[in-house]
């Protein structure tokens, strides 16, 4: 009985305590220890109070969320810290113990990992801003083991926007799923944790496929396709004064290449080779993880050496950010095509990425002409530096066409253009 308190606090004992101008605690009873601290801001923190070396020393333990962690669920972690104490642990190795295990410290952990398998640069940027959008404002400093699934549920069903097909964000939703099962495996491998409280989650959303089908949705980048919007694009470009030199440099060299956006932004002088006509892009750079070769056309010859005259003596980067020491992002070329005419008139028609669909219908359409000249559907995919799907093939295949064969594929798409509407040099 040593450990019942004559205050036994409930939770709308809880809810009436106010804030003052200074922070002060009230005793929750039932054990004894367990106290709760009122902020001036308003949150109330559960803590448990213990006497040693006849000090007074506060364990925090959770915050008082109405629905979600209440009084009940305070009293049996206060019990079972303080059976914790009793089995021999100090207050500091649980303190210590609290540290590691929060999940702001695990998730720094988790991404550490992570780098050493290759996580790119830009990608590892992207997955911590999602945390700290989504996940660490409300679990930073929580202990996962105060982690349940219901916690993880509110916030999941927060970012949900099911109104809005086009932003439902459902593929945010899986990913950080992905990645609290990472982060909680670290700590079910140290058995701190006996269970994964993340486990379940995807069962309460569709899948973004499932989503999309269900709605309609086509997740495919606007592309031009027909030759009258390919001309109008071409011309509107051509004739645009009011965007900058660079942007439509990186443009035009987006269309001839029918690079990824990214590579394009990217792009490196080390990485052009002016002699030989060829630009090779290194394989961590790469989606597929292999060296990509690109060909250049007498046209990505000229845009090039252009851009050099602008760039090539204050920057490694061929299209440099000025107000950083890095390149452009790869953003600027898609809102510039969606800027691009009166209106916006490309907003919705057209995009940097679906520049390689254009390529990729381009060359099905006139698959009967290429095969004349020897452009099989190999020579097409490795211009678009697509990954063999056929494993077994990947392992053994090392080139899927010639150096010469893509030459020839690129300058007969670049001629292609060229009779819609002279593409021309920026001077």
């Amino acid at each position: 009985m040593a450990n019942i308190a004559k205050t036994y606090l409930n939770d709308k004992d809880i809810r009436s305590l106010t804030q003052k101008e200074r922070k002060y605690f009230r005793v929750v009873g039932n054990p004894k220890e367990l106290c709760i601290f009122i902020n001036p801001k308003g949150t109330k923190v559960f803590s448990l109070r213990i006497r040693h070396n006849e000090k007074s020393y506060f364990y925090k333990i959770k915050e008082f969320r109405e629905g979600i962690y209440s009084v009940a669920e305070a009293r049996k972690d206060a019990i079972k810290l303080l059976k914790e104490l009793e089995g021999g642990n100090d207050i500091q190795a649980l303190k210590n113990a609290n540290e590691k295990y929060k999940f702001k410290n695990l998730f720094a952990l988790f991404m550490q990992q992570k780098r050493k398998k290759g996580l790119s640069d830009s990608y590892t940027k992207k997955v911590i801003q999602m945390h700290e959008k989504y996940l660490l404002p409300s679990l930073a400093e929580f202990d996962v083991k105060n982690i349940k699934y219901s916690d993880l549920l509110v916030i999941l069903n927060a970012i949900y926007n099911p109104n809005n097909p086009r932003t439902s964000r459902l593929e945010t939703i899986h990913r950080l799923i992905n990645h609290l099962q990472g982060v909680f495996k670290i700590a079910i491998k140290d058995r701190y944790l006996d269970f994964d409280p993340s486990f379940g989650l995807k069962d309460e959303f569709p899948s973004p496929a499932r989503f999309k089908v269900l709605h309609s949705i086509d997740t495919r980048y606007p592309a031009l396709t027909q030759k009258e919007d390919l001309q109008d694009f071409i011309k509107d470009l051509k004739n645009d004064n009011k965007m900058e030199l660079q942007t439509k440099r990186a443009i035009y060299l987006q269309i001839l290449s029918v690079n990824r956006p990214f590579n394009t932004a990217s792009a490196k002088w080390t990485d052009i080779d002016f002699e030989n006509r060829i630009w090779t892009i290194p394989a961590n750079e790469m989606k597929t993880r292999t060296a990509h070769e690109i060909p250049l056309s007498e046209t990505m010859i000229q845009i090039l050496k252009e851009q050099f005259l602008f760039s090539g003596n204050i920057s490694k980067f061929v299209f440099p950010a000025f107000n950083t020491l890095g390149h452009i992002h790869r953003d600027s070329i898609g809102k510039a095509i969606r800027n691009l005419g009166a209106k916006n008139k490309y907003k919705e028609k057209a995009s940097s990425h679906g520049f390689r669909a254009t390529f990729r219908t381009i060359c099905s359409q006139n698959k009967g002409e290429l095969l004349k000249l020897g452009i099989s559907e190999e020579v097409i995919e490795s211009v678009l530096a697509h990954k063999e799907l056929n494993q077994i093939k990947f392992s053994y295949e090392r080139q899927k066409a010639t150096i010469e064969q893509k030459r020839e594929l690129l300058q007969w798409y670049e001629n292609y253009l060229n009779n819609l509407e002279n593409l021309g040099i920026i001077q």
